[in-house]
């Protein structure tokens, strides 16, 4: 069985009906996972932006915007598109059903429903997620162990070079009794020449894939995360 920290998985309620909102959260809360309850849909999209949470589980039925709009909003917003979501109806009708699944969810659930069947297909969909993110890493890795192995020959061959250049100059420096301070200007080309070639290297022993944010819209790879140390 596929195993997880139900602690740090976050899934938020969408429901108009406090009642709903309630038995939902208890269902949820008691097998120990993090919940954000959500009363009024304008709201859902927002929410799900800020909060990012692993699985939403939506009503079909709210005032203002149907459940349909919503998820098809989430479906086209890159921040939340790739959120599974269920649907929670007391729709039975195919016709409702494919249209759930049409709007972009993952899952439909129809009310009164019993906790075995919905804890289960909840655990259903975090699973799938977690099993993509892991996919979507493990391509990240190979895309970047391809990347480095394309250009690792060239750095070293830039890097041996610097290297020996460097050393030519020590010699030229020390035969010419130059100033010490083209020896220390020498010194810092050999370090800097060492310090790429150490990173170069460590992309050999890359382990996982971590960012972290540089920007509202760019990730950077987290060199201290990311690699496995020597």
């Amino acid at each position: 069985m596929f195993k997880f920290d139900r602690n740090k998985i976050l899934i938020m309620i969408v429901d108009d009906e406090p009642l709903n909102l309630r038995i939902i959260d208890s269902m949820l809360t008691m097998e120990s996972y993090q919940t954000i309850m959500i009363k009024d849909a304008v709201e859902a999209e927002d929410m799900a932006v800020k909060n990012q949470p692993d699985l939403i589980l939506l009503d079909v039925s709210m005032p203002g915007l149907s459940g349909f709009e919503i998820c098809k909003r989430l479906k086209s917003n890159s921040m939340t598109s790739k959120i599974p979501v269920i649907f929670l109806s007391g729709q039975n009708s195919s016709d409702f059903v494919i249209k759930g699944l049409e709007a972009g969810a993952q899952d439909y659930i129809t009310k009164p429903f019993g906790a075995p069947e919905f804890l289960a297909r909840v655990r259903t969909q975090i699973e799938l997620k977690i099993m993509v993110e892991k996919m979507i890493e493990a391509e990240q890795i190979k895309a970047l162990h391809a990347a480095m192995v394309s250009q690792n020959h060239t750095l070293n061959q830039l890097t041996t070079s610097i290297l020996g250049q460097a050393e030519i100059l020590e010699i030229l420096i020390k035969k010419e009794n130059l100033s010490s301070k083209f020896s220390e200007s020498t010194a810092e080309i050999e370090k800097a020449a060492l310090g790429i070639d150490k990173i170069v290297k460590k992309f050999t022993n890359l382990s996982k894939i971590k960012f972290e944010k540089y920007s509202e819209k760019t990730d950077m790879l987290d060199l201290g995360e990311s690699f496995e140390e020597d």
